[in-house]
């Protein structure tokens, strides 16, 4: 019998765009979009046995699965978690269920991944759409049973990889509910079939300061989990069984890189001071607890910017008590540095399904934001009242999200002075004097930016939002992507706006979006009269680099001229340019 010859591997190449920095060598864990409906495949009447044995093999695995997860998280019987869990016990063990689920495969000879799917969907439909709370949860019980079955019945992994080696995550997109289930200390970059420069995937990437490329079509199918890949975040390339050649080359240039950052590194936890003697302070954004040595080490001032809604997606069940734990961690471990947490801002791509009685039409002009906090009032209140107890280890601020005008800050802030008022009541101390902020993110907000003022002490503009909703352009859409312009006339007008509006009134305003990150666009944000520019913690010695390069008068005659002009594009050739001479190095 003649030996096996193994098949040569080939290297294939994929170019996408690049949104995160970074390279990274590993194989791949492949999340597939695991409710896609499965073919109604046919079956000879012999082959029914067979198909209700790959089922009966599913369930089992899934039933392994579940009460694994019950161990780990440590339920004890009677708890909130083991309910769940006993719960999903009992639908994956529903005799009626496999009784239709046999009748359909034996009666109608289709596979039985059509036939389990089809009816589990027909459940979830029936309890979508209702009021009652307790039925909405059920939905929710059975559309995760069900995905964990229709993988074990396609072979996949778990929804929830814990990797025994680190992988490159590879998916057609990337949600924050997916991002908050993986093993992120064993995620070494991103490569995805969709996205943006600022869409969920790529803000993340940049945060854990790991390489992500966007727009890679077509490589769900192609790649499959535990293939080797080369993922490269500076030119966008995704290399599937890279040669000894092509490896040799990449660690050539990333020992170059590595050579020209250090000379940026050197002075990261020194002022950024501009050739005037202008302070501008450089924090850094976050959302995960761990983030918090990333952080420090970055040289970052402060952060400027903390998204709670991750911590709620990871445990939308945390109580009081945990949420302060988690809060009061990232306080006492950044201390004495200001930490400015974000109120929930769920709804958009950040969806919490418990929260909503049924989907809506356009997410990101429905109830998100402060909009979902407020008409959540408990919800509300039990975040307010675990910063506050945060607030005692620290400096911190609480910024009020996608406000579109006064009364919503002043509803926000008789909230927050009723749990300070109750946990005083209680006992526990509460700082004298905390800071509240409002994100000017919506172009109501940035005209009546006067108005909001008075009852705040800072701003932050999140121009991610502020740019797609000035100029109706939804920045995950592929079609109108090229319209997405955070040099836009108007942006900068709106931007404009907020700034004077708080200069009058004597509070400070920072910049927390995409675009505080971009080095391209410093010298405009300097000259518009940002002083705070709060970026992805791995930006931030390069930010800081650029600043010192910079003269703020040159810098607003720079904003000056940009005001004037009718033209995207030249405006940002104007930044561009002033950006490459007097930083050139930061664009090798």
């Amino acid at each position: 019998m003649a030996d096996h010859v193994p098949q040569p591997t080939f290297e294939r190449l994929w170019t996408g765009t690049a949104v995160s920095a970074g390279v990274a060598h590993a194989v791949v864990h492949v999340l597939k979009d695991h409710f896609d409906e499965p073919d109604q495949d046919a079956i000879a009447p012999e082959a029914a046995d067979h198909e209700m044995r790959r089922l009966h093999a599913a369930l089992d695995v899934t039933r392994q699965e579940i009460e694994a997860l019950k161990r780990e998280m440590g339920a004890e019987e009677g708890s909130a978690e083991s309910e769940i869990f006993e719960t999903h016990l009992l639908i994956l063990q529903d005799g009626s269920i496999l009784r239709q689920v046999e009748k359909t495969v034996r009666e109608q000879l289709v596979c039985v991944d059509h036939a389990y799917y089809r009816l589990m969907t027909k459940h979830m439909e029936k309890l979508r759409g209702l009021q009652d709370a307790y039925l909405r949860e059920r939905f929710l019980d059975i559309k995760d049973v069900t995905q964990r079955v229709m993988r074990h019945l396609r072979g996949e992994l778990l929804e929830t990889p814990m990797f025994d080696e680190p992988v490159i995550i590879v998916a057609h997109d990337l949600t924050p509910s997916d991002t908050v289930q993986l093993d992120r200390s064993k995620v070494l970059g991103f490569a995805l079939e969709t996205g943006s420069a600022v869409s969920h995937a790529a803000i993340i990437a940049k945060s854990l300061a790991i390489p992500a490329v966007v727009k890679l079509q077509g490589i769900c199918e192609t790649l499959h989990s535990g293939d080797a890949v080369f993922l490269d975040g500076e030119e966008g390339h995704l290399i599937l069984n890279p040669t000894a050649e092509t490896l040799a080359r990449y660690r050539s240039r990333e020992e170059q890189a590595e050579k020209r950052e250090d000379v940026f590194q050197l002075d990261r936890h020194g002022e950024a001071v501009t050739l005037c003697g202008r302070v501008i302070c450089v924090g850094a954004n976050a959302e995960f607890v761990e983030e918090a040595e990333i952080v420090k080490d970055s040289g970052a001032e402060e952060v400027g910017l903390f998204r709670t809604e991750m911590l709620h997606l990871e445990n939308p069940d945390s109580s009081e008590d945990e949420l302060a734990a988690a809060y009061s961690t990232v306080v006492k471990s950044l201390a004495p540095k200001r930490v400015v947490f974000r109120t929930l801002d769920l709804g958009g791509d950040k969806v919490d399904e418990r929260l909503a009685a049924e989907p809506e039409p356009n997410p990101f002009l429905g109830w998100r934001g402060i909009r979902l906090s407020l008409g959540r009032p408990d919800m509300f209140r039990m975040q307010l009242r675990a910063l506050l107890r945060a607030a005692i280890h620290g400096r911190v601020g609480i910024m009020f999200p996608m406000v579109s005008g006064l009364q919503e800050v002043l509803d926000a802030k008789t909230l927050l002075a009723e749990c300070a008022a109750e946990l005083e009541r209680d006992g526990q101390n509460v700082p004298d004097e905390i800071e509240v902020g409002a994100m000017i993110e919506i172009p109501s907000a940035a005209l009546s930016a006067d108005q909001i003022a008075t009852e705040v002490d800072f701003f932050s503009l999140g121009t991610n939002d502020l740019i797609q909703y000035t100029l109706a352009v939804d920045r995950l859409n592929d079609r109108v992507a090229n319209l997405y312009q955070p040099t836009h006339p108007a942006v900068l007008r709106l931007i404009e706006c907020s700034v004077q509006a708080s200069r009058r009134a004597g509070i400070r305003i920072g910049i927390c979006g995409e675009m505080a990150s971009s080095l391209e666009l410093t010298p405009l944000m300097i000259g518009l009269g940002l002083n705070e520019l709060s970026v992805a913690a791995a930006q931030v010695a390069r930010v800081k680099h650029a600043i010192r390069k910079l003269s703020v008068p040159e810098c607003q005659a720079l904003a000056h001229q940009a005001l004037k002009c009718n033209h995207s594009a030249e405006i940002l050739e104007m930044t561009r340019s002033h950006a490459m001479r007097c930083y050139p190095e930061l664009f090798e």
